[in-house]
């Protein structure tokens, strides 16, 4: 019996920092970066950098377009007023020159920047 309890915990000691490196990833981009192995497939946004390197713009691009593409899908419609939010993909401060990882995080919760100094109520961002 002590033998069996000995070769559980063995196998956990070695299986456990594995499931700890295993980084979490958002369903939507599950489904795109699943390789036919069933792997996510890491490259697909970190190309060969190191792990934990933030992806270069154009790894966004690829799939979601230039920011400039972007901010035309969220543009704000002509007579809205005040009654809704600035676009965030074109901001009155930096235009469409912020990082897209400046508010998507892929790894964890994603926030909205410009709430650093505004109070802006977006929808739940879902990327």
């Amino acid at each position: 019996m002590l033998k069996m309890i000995s070769t559980v915990l063995v196998a956990c000691a070695l299986l456990l920092p594995g499931a700890a490196n295993a980084m979490k990833i958002k369903d939507y981009h599950k489904e795109v970066m699943t390789a036919e192995n069933g792997r996510i497939d890491c490259a697909a946004c970190h190309g060969d950098a190191k792990r934990k390197t933030i992806p270069d713009a154009t790894a966004c691009e690829a799939c979601h377009g230039t920011p400039e593409d972007v901010a035309k899908q969220t543009a704000r419609p002509a007579n809205a007023g005040h009654d809704v939010e600035p676009n965030p993909h074109d901001s009155l401060h930096y235009g469409t020159d912020l990082p897209c990882t400046y508010c998507h995080q892929e790894h964890k919760e994603s926030k909205v920047y410009c709430n650093q100094c505004h109070e802006f109520t977006y929808p739940a961002m879902k990327r």
